[in-house]
Order: C-alpha cells, then sequence, then structure tokens
C-alpha cells in the first residue's frame, strides 16, 4: 500500500513536471507523449478488468463448488433422515414384536403356573383323602385287632375257668352228678372260639 501512495504521488509529481516540461515541448512530441500516457492507461485497465475478470470467475467457480456442496449435503442430510426414519420404524417393529412375543411367553408360564398350582392342590388334597382313609383303615384293623385280643382274652379265660371246673370235677369224682360230659364241654368251647374268630 506504502508503495501505490508513493507511485501515486510520484506520478502526480512526474505530470506536474511533464505539464511543466509539455510546455516546452513542440506539439508532435506532446502527441507522442499523450499517446504513450494512453497505452499506457489501457495496459493497466486491461490488466484490471483482466484481474476483476479472473477474481469473477474465481468468485463463480467458488460459488458454484460452495452450491454443489450445498447440494450434496442436503442430499446426505435427506438420505440420512430417511434412513433414520427407516431404521426407527424397524426398530419400533421388532420392539414390538419382541413385547408381543414376551407377554405371549408370559401368559403360557402364568397358565402353566395356575395349571401346576391346581394340579398341586387336588394332589394334596387326594393325598389327604387317601392319608385319612389310610388312618381310618389302620384305626379299623387296630380297634379289631383290640376287639379280637380281648376276645381271646375272654376266650382263653372262660377255657381255663373250664379246664378248671374239669380239674376240680375230676378230683372231686363227682361225674356222675354232671349231665354234660368233658367231650360235649370241650366242643361247645372250641364252637365259641371258632365263633368269635369269625
Amino acid at each position: 500500500m506504502a508503495n501505490k501512495k508513493r507511485n501515486k504521488k510520484g506520478s502526480k509529481k512526474s505530470k506536474s513536471d511533464l505539464s511543466n516540461g509539455m510546455d516546452i515541448l513542440l506539439p508532435e512530441d506532446k502527441i507522442k507523449h499523450l499517446e504513450a500516457q494512453m497505452q499506457s492507461l489501457e495496459l493497466q485497465l486491461t490488466h484490471r478488468v483482466e484481474s476483476s475478470v479472473a477474481t469473477t470467475m474465481e468468485y463463480t467457480a467458488t460459488k458454484e463448488s460452495l452450491a454443489g456442496a450445498l447440494n450434496k449435503y442436503e442430499e446426505e442430510k435427506q438420505l440420512t433422515i430417511a434412513l433414520t426414519r427407516d431404521m426407527t420404524r424397524q426398530y419400533k417393529g421388532m420392539q414390538d414384536n419382541l413385547l408381543n412375543k414376551i407377554n405371549d411367553r408370559e401368559g403360557i408360564i402364568q397358565e402353566l403356573t395356575d395349571t401346576l398350582s391346581k394340579t398341586n392342590t387336588q394332589n394334596e388334597v387326594e393325598l389327604e383323602e387317601k392319608d385319612l382313609i389310610l388312618r381310618q383303615k389302620e384305626s379299623y384293623i387296630s380297634e379289631q385287632k383290640e376287639k379280637m385280643e380281648e376276645m381271646c382274652d375272654e376266650f382263653a379265660s372262660m377255657l381255663r375257668k373250664a379246664m378248671q371246673q374239669l380239674v376240680d370235677q375230676i378230683e372231686n369224682n363227682d361225674y356222675s352228678q354232671k349231665k354234660v360230659p368233658i367231650q360235649q364241654v370241650m366242643s361247645a368251647e372250641e364252637y365259641d372260639y371258632k365263633f368269635i374268630m369269625q
């Protein structure tokens, strides 16, 4: 920038110097000098126009490149949004499917659990009923056994009494006074024993 200012100052001085010097020059020299200045200005203008055109072209190319990049970005953005939506739909579908399967499995498990609970309850009731029946049978058998033992004891007592009576009769030689012989007494006792055992 300093060089340009210096050049401008130098050009002003040179123009003033030239204008002062041009008063001395001949008209032909003035024309040549002015033509040379005009050519120099034309060259500078051409250079500036070319530079401006290059800058404009570079700006246009940059703008087009930026527009292409923006378009590509928008395309990528739309593609990403579409993929995201598609993946979200698929994820929701998979999630719903998984939840439905989980609910179905939970329903089956609950049904099996209820069935098992009912079966266990029924089995427990049946076992309790069978245990009750067994206890009743065992109690009945025990009662019958006790009755049998009591009857056996009573029969044994009766038999001992009868035998004792027979022994007493034998010792007293009192056969003639008894109407019932020993064999009849024994057969009657055996009959009572068989009846009791039945």
